[in-house]
């Protein structure tokens, strides 16, 4: 749900996910993110609601968002397409004393805020079949900005601060044994250069993923997932990073545990990730 809020009650069955990254290992005050989801079908399946929790340290800034989402399922094609919106509030951080300064008596530095918090809103329609899946979603598009005159956060709403979500993937079955479904994830953005995650992940007996991913900023990503039983589901994935940052940090890792609280029949969620 953190990419496309039309993911809730995807997994026809209420369902949680805790997701921790820790990013660029070895430099000093790198990214660090944690987030937590839980969704679940209701009204015979054609709507889903969940919530969202999101924390993001990146140096002495931090960032706590809580988010309501809602989405409206539909029966087409031999699949469900659902529209999803999201509502929620950021609360932002800044430990101004961590700070060294040149100048102690710097106005700039005396007059900025502490925290903030400002609302934010995502929107989202998903496609899913028991074969495949597609997605595109502008998650968390209201930007919020430090303005370096007066030192208080602002909202702002342009055409820069949109970053557009696609992603889709397709569930090939060559044989009994093993599966194999080839994904991809854009992000575009007006004022950077898009990037593109190509994933591709290999399934033995529904148990065990082995997958490998190449991000466009020169990234080789490492995936591996256990299916533990129907309802437990364990993903690792490590991030090597091939140019410059490569030398300066021990990539990234992020890992994830699902979990399943009931289920009618076998859910198609699990593989879209």
């Amino acid at each position: 749900m953190a990419i496309n809020p039309a993911f809730a009650g995807n997994q026809d069955a209420l369902s949680a996910t805790v997701t921790y990254r820790n990013q660029w290992v070895g430099f000093p005050d790198a990214p660090v993110n944690l987030i937590m989801s839980l969704h679940t079908p209701f009204y015979g399946g054609r709507a889903g609601a969940g919530v969202l929790l999101k924390r993001n340290t990146i140096g002495i800034q931090s960032s706590t968002g809580i988010y309501g989402i809602y989405s409206y399922r539909l029966e087409l094609h031999r699949g469900t397409l659902a529209m999803g919106l999201g509502f929620g509030i950021e609360v932002y951080n800044m430990q101004w004393n961590k700070l060294i300064a040149a100048d102690q008596g710097d106005e700039l530095l005396k007059g900025n805020e502490n925290s903030a918090i400002l609302p934010d809103f995502s929107l989202g329609v998903y496609y899913s079949t028991k074969r495949c899946f597609a997605g595109i979603s502008l998650p968390g598009f209201i930007s919020h900005e430090l303005n370096s005159r007066t030192g208080k956060y602002q909202v702002s709403n342009s055409m820069s601060g949109y970053t557009l979500m696609i992603s889709g993937g397709y569930y090939f079955n060559p044989g009994e044994q093993i599966q194999f479904l080839p994904s991809v994830l854009m992000k575009i953005n007006s004022v950077h250069n898009p990037q593109i995650d190509l994933n591709a992940q290999a399934i033995f007996k529904d148990k065990i993923w082995l997958g490998a991913g190449y991000r466009t900023n020169d990234v080789l990503i490492g995936l591996l997932q256990c299916q533990v039983n129907y309802q437990t589901r364990i993903g690792y994935a490590y991030d090597f990073e091939l140019g410059r940052t490569g030398r300066f940090s021990s990539g990234s890792h992020e890992a994830a545990l699902s979990y399943v609280f009931s289920y009618v029949r076998k859910a198609s969620g699990p593989r879209n990730f």
